[in-house]
């Protein structure tokens, strides 16, 4: 798995990663903005256990858009530099992998902001983060 993601980056709270939407298995997909999800631990660099404070259980995080989730996945948007937004396909301890597509695929250094908004740090990306 390599260097697991730092804990004070994850978890329930204000500057931490927020799934940006999730499909519990056995539910609905819901967007991360109306219904806050957290992960709560690191299983491997694209499978956590996620939690919305009713339910509790492990996904994938995927490289797929809102809307088109597929039972048992997440995904975690990231703002680059020259404001795009991509979907997170891996978590390291301060990297991340993204993905702008099927063949441009890229590891870069992360910070958590609030919200999606940049966090205006050269050559990184700003993974979405909780607000309160």
């Amino acid at each position: 798995m390599g260097r697991p993601i730092n804990k004070r980056l994850i978890g329930q709270g204000a500057g931490k990663i927020l799934c940006s939407a999730y499909y519990f298995n056995s539910a609905s997909e819901v967007n991360g903005a109306v219904t806050p999800a957290w992960i709560v631990s690191q299983r491997s660099t694209n499978k956590f256990i996620v939690s919305d404070g009713t339910t509790t259980q492990t996904l994938t995080l995927a490289n797929e858009t809102a809307g088109s989730l597929a039972e048992g996945t997440f995904i975690i948007n990231a703002l680059k530099d020259d404001s795009s937004v991509v979907q997170v396909t891996k978590l390291r301890n301060r990297t991340v992998q993204f993905e702008g597509g099927t063949a441009n695929v890229e590891n870069i250094k992360f910070v958590v902001g609030r919200g999606l908004v940049d966090d205006e740090v050269a050559n990184t990306v700003t993974v979405e983060g909780q607000n309160g």
